[in-house]
């Protein structure tokens, strides 16, 4: 489970989740306003985050860019209790290179969806993406 905590709100931290910022992570994802959220609009959330954090727009992601777009997108700066960016990294590096590609974002991404789409039915509602990004966000 440590290896998914980074990904799809990966920069959430599990205090921001209660409350509005789920709310407003949850519908920046739901782009069909249904009130659920599917495997692709969760994926396309995924990639649009990959590509805030991306500063220089080289493909990867370093525990710097990742930690300077935290407050941008979370609207929060990271706390104590928030896992390092270098440790989420690491957690979902899986060539050890020490920076995240997009093709490893995506692949943990989809990781974490199946994890949190706890009833199976295919999409995460609100209560599921909160539920899993609080558990998945603590400082390991």
């Amino acid at each position: 489970m440590k290896a998914l905590s980074f990904i799809a709100g990966a920069l959430i931290s599990a205090q921001a989740i209660a409350g509005p910022e789920v709310d407003k992570e949850f519908n920046s994802m739901d782009a069909d306003q249904n009130g659920k959220v599917s495997a692709a609009e969760h994926a396309a959330g995924a990639k649009r985050m990959f590509e805030h954090m991306d500063a220089n727009h080289d493909g990867k992601v370093g525990a710097a860019e990742m930690t300077a777009a935290h407050k941008a997108i979370t609207g929060q700066a990271t706390k104590k209790s928030d896992m390092p960016a270098a440790d989420k990294i690491k957690a979902v590096d899986s060539d050890g290179d020490g920076v995240l590609t997009a093709e490893e974002h995506a692949k943990a991404s989809a990781s974490m969806f199946a994890k949190m789409d706890t009833d199976k039915d295919g999409f995460l509602s609100k209560q599921e993406m909160a539920a899993g990004h609080a558990a998945m966000m603590k400082k390991q």
